[in-house]
């Protein structure tokens, strides 16, 4: 699934671990004239019972993680 925010691309999936779903976000901004693009991955973060809850979960995390860098 894919998602903006704040000027970032965001591009949630889930892989399945055992009995439970585990989310993981793909993070990307554009390229500017100041800054060549660039891409950051999440990770696997936690398991959840549902594809569902861990997509809103990476999605979650994912727009946190954009939210820091904004701040930085």
């Amino acid at each position: 699934m894919h998602f903006q925010h704040r000027g970032f691309g965001i591009e949630c999936s889930v892989e399945v671990v055992g009995l439970d779903y585990v989310g993981q976000a793909v993070i990307s901004r554009l390229a500017t004239d100041e800054e060549q693009g660039k891409a950051f991955l999440s990770g696997s973060l936690r398991p959840f019972p549902t594809p569902s809850q861990a997509i809103g979960y990476a999605r979650f995390w994912a727009e946190m993680w954009c939210d820091e860098q904004q701040n930085q």
